[in-house]
């Protein structure tokens, strides 16, 4: 979905050099909420210092932002004396943004179900209800908005609201008035001619 949105962007940008700025709407879908594998989650930090590479083993997490504005760089140095490049762990992380007793409580509460939403019971719900955990948004925003564009997500469950639910819509009503196909290739030669009959005047209708 990022790679499509980049050629999106690439599109745009080519017909408008620097005079207009674009708003992309995506599905409010799972998938299209996936955020980026360096992005900070404190769902499966550990709690000490290891060789860890994020969430799903992939690259190093960001920089986190201490309270002071300043970066928090969440990895020991390359030439630590004793963890080099060695995650942190919830603990340092905790101690270094000031919360040196919350450190040392428990790693998390039983399966992440904490008894308040804004609770300081665990290491994982008090990194969790941080600033910039939660200032933390989507791989799909971070793209678009790097290009200086802006992106938004339908509300759930609204195609009236969806420009593309509406050509397709608009396809499906051309297709279902067809005779019925005899094979795949009939097929797919009536949808391309049904996706073409939904034509750029429909669109901005």
């Amino acid at each position: 979905m990022c790679a499509q949105t980049e050629k999106a962007i690439e599109l745009f940008e080519d017909n408008f050099p620097g005079t207009a700025v674009a708003a992309f709407g995506f599905d409010n879908a799972p998938g299209h909420q996936k955020r980026a594998d360096d992005a900070l989650s404190a769902r499966h930090m550990p709690k000490f210092p290891k060789h860890w590479l994020g969430k799903n083993g992939k690259c190093k997490m960001r920089s986190g932002v201490l309270p002071n504005g300043e970066p928090q760089d969440l990895y020991f140095p390359e030439d630590h004396p004793d963890m080099p490049g060695f995650f942190k762990g919830m603990k340092k992380i905790l101690e270094e943004r000031g919360f040196t007793e919350e450190a040392d409580l428990h790693s998390e509460c039983p399966q992440f179900k904490c008894a308040e939403q804004m609770a300081g019971c665990c290491c994982r719900h008090i990194l969790f209800n941080q600033p910039d955990f939660q200032a933390q948004k989507p791989a799909l925003v971070e793209l678009v908005e790097s290009h200086g564009h802006i992106a938004f997500f339908y509300p759930k469950f609204h195609c009236e609201l969806n420009f593309i639910e509406q050509c397709w819509g608009a396809a499906k009503y051309q297709y279902r008035i067809l005779p019925l196909t005899l094979n795949e290739a009939q097929m797919e030669k009536n949808v391309r001619a049904c996706l073409d009959g939904v034509d750029l005047i429909k669109m901005r209708r």
